[in-house]
């Protein structure tokens, strides 16, 4: 008798386990999956592309800047991209959605031509390019404000919005530096 309860249990736990301790839902991650929107999912991989194009474009900077301000602008442009990109991975896992591992061809295109720069023109052409990158992300974010079903989504685009403002206006303030 105790080792027909003992295997009954046995297996009882092994079914559990296998639903992920939902009895009655399948181990199959397109049965468990939450359905996203299209407007969500092509945000979510436009977003991350960009975030991880700008938190390169900033490492870049951080190395080669001969200003203190503008390392310390990106630096707050790594770190604060970097926590983006994080709680954009973080969201789209949950909604397995396949995202980029690395920046597009036309930003490494930028960050080719960027290299080649030195000195004040550098920073320049960095800050010219963050500015023109945060205004086309911002519009990015505020369009899918509007447009996501998905509240986590929502909530995210809500959030950044007013980091990348803040971006945005610390990289017009110091372009002034160099007009």
């Amino acid at each position: 008798m105790k080792n027909k309860f003992s295997a009954f249990i046995t297996i009882a736990i092994v079914f559990i386990a296998s639903c992920n301790g939902n009895p009655g839902k399948a181990d199959n991650p397109q049965q468990s999956a939450v359905p996203v929107d299209k407007e969500s999912n092509d945000f979510l991989v436009n977003a991350l592309h960009n975030g991880m194009a700008e938190a390169r474009l900033a490492k870049l900077a951080k190395e080669k800047t001969i200003s203190r301000k503008v390392k310390d602008y990106a630096g707050m442009i790594m770190n604060d991209h970097g926590i983006l990109n994080d709680q954009l991975k973080a969201v789209s896992s949950g909604l397995h959605i396949v995202l980029p591992s690395s920046p597009d061809k036309g930003m490494q295109t930028k960050l080719r031509s960027l290299n080649d720069h030195a000195g004040k023109d550098f920073d320049r052409i960095f800050l010219d390019i963050m500015i023109g990158d945060h205004e086309k992300v911002i519009r990015l974010f505020e369009h899918a404000s509007k447009k996501v079903n998905n509240a986590e989504v929502k909530t995210l685009i809500d959030n950044a919005l007013p980091q990348l403002n803040k971006h945005l206006d610390s990289a017009r303030a110091l372009i002034r530096m160099y007009k």
